[in-house]
């Protein structure tokens, strides 16, 4: 599913930690990690985003999205799909056919889920950060880190812009190997907000003559 790959890829981002030798990364460890904290410290978030697709500086395409997230359960909107997780059960609902398809929340399933937690785990065994260098972006100053995968992927670096007052991430850019690149543009980020139980549900009022696809 297409959704579960960009919005994966965007929580294993602002989530991420690394682990390598200080004197081979200029800074870069410490900085990732740093940020890694914080976010991990958090107990909600919400934001919304852009994702931009380019290739050898044309652009390919331009989607939004939002997202919010607390502990196990989430919201996202994207892309004419919305999902919604309350820790136990997932609801991927399809505007345009006005269907839902509900399967079971399963923590250990990495193509099912969008769980942090998860996505925490050996995270550092799998990639190499380095600090590249810092830029002024809509005067902020931003620090550019890159992530290199240990293990050959699809992609072969992703790159993180991290504001260096806040700690904020403020896009992550994955460079793949057919010379696309993958630019998510966070905007609208809310640490620790306010997020009702009912934004993590699914509710069949609300969609009138909805077909169900109970999968579970």
């Amino acid at each position: 599913m297409q959704y579960k790959t960009t919005i994966l890829s965007l929580c294993l981002f602002l989530f991420c930690g690394a682990c390598m030798a200080q004197n081979t990364d200029a800074g870069g460890t410490d900085l990732v990690r740093s940020v890694s904290a914080k976010y991990q410290a958090y107990t909600s978030m919400k934001f919304h985003y852009t994702l931009k697709a380019t290739k050898e500086s044309k652009t390919l395409s331009s989607s939004q999205g939002d997202f919010a997230l607390r502990g196990d359960k989430y919201h996202a909107v994207y892309a004419g799909q919305e999902f919604f997780c309350d820790g136990v059960t997932v609801w991927n609902y399809q505007k345009a056919t006005n269907e839902v398809s509900i399967y079971e929340y399963d923590a250990e399933d990495d193509d099912n889920l969008l769980n942090p937690k998860l996505l925490l785990k050996n995270w550092e065994k799998n990639f190499r950060a380095k600090y590249i260098r810092d830029e002024f972006i809509n005067n902020v100053s931003v620090a550019l880190v890159d992530l290199t995968p240990k293990v050959t992927q699809s992609f072969y670096r992703i790159r993180l812009y991290i504001n260096k007052s806040n700690k904020q991430i403020l896009r992550v850019a994955m460079y793949e190997k057919d010379n696309t690149v993958y630019t998510y543009y966070i905007e609208q980020f809310t640490p620790n907000a306010t997020l009702p139980d009912a934004l993590f549900t699914f509710d069949k009022s609300k969609y009138p003559g909805v077909e169900v696809n109970d999968m579970r």
